[in-house]
């Protein structure tokens, strides 16, 4: 905060932010970070910094918005390109998929949700904000938005392979140091690629 002023919001449908009646494949999600980012007047360029599935949104962001971006950070960030085998068509077809969401929205409303939230994993968080994020997790919504945008997934890494040059903009690419397999380590190797 003494540097620098840091954001961080919940895309549509998750969390605390409404859902869209537009697909949230990768490109609409970074049109919606852009028009958010305009909206709060946010002014850039920007470091984007994204995880896992964010990690892809950042990319596609990065290829529609190139001079509003001024560097990148990809913690454990899903690849581009995904072998078939890995896939979220690897898992089952979209139709398996589909059934599996409305099974996971009928399953909240009946509390099921409730339940595995008070699994917890919610490490260090203080009790309030566990909480909060144990009470939204639980939600229908919750679970419905989190297999949409794994109906999405390919669509999302086609997408974020537009994004073929990031010239001499800084790019930091965090991956666990154990516990990844060897395709992974390599993936994330290639992303550090993007940029001299």
């Amino acid at each position: 905060a003494n540097h620098t002023r840091v954001c961080v919001y919940d895309r549509a449908g998750r969390a605390w932010s409404d859902p869209s009646t537009t697909t949230q494949d990768g490109e609409q999600i970074a049109t919606d970070l852009h028009s958010l980012l305009h909206r709060a007047h946010v002014p850039g360029p920007y470091v984007l910094a994204g995880h896992s599935f964010g990690g892809l949104y950042g990319r596609i962001f990065a290829a529609l918005y190139p001079n509003e971006v001024a560097g990148m950070v990809l913690i454990d960030s899903t690849r581009s390109a995904l072998p078939a085998s890995t896939s979220a068509q690897g898992w089952g077809s979209d139709d398996i998929l589909a059934r599996a969401s409305v099974l996971a929205s009928t399953s909240a409303r009946l509390g099921v949700g409730r339940l595995i939230g008070l699994g917890g994993g919610y490490g260090t968080l203080p009790p309030q904000s566990a909480a909060e994020v144990r009470a939204k997790i639980a939600t229908s919504t919750s679970f419905r938005r989190a297999i949409d945008e794994f109906l999405q997934a390919n669509a999302s890494e086609h997408e974020a392979a537009s994004l073929t040059d990031f010239g001499d903009k800084p790019l930091v690419v965090l991956t666990a140091g154990s516990g990844s397999a060897a395709a992974w380590m390599a993936a994330q190797d290639k992303t550090a690629t993007l940029s001299t």
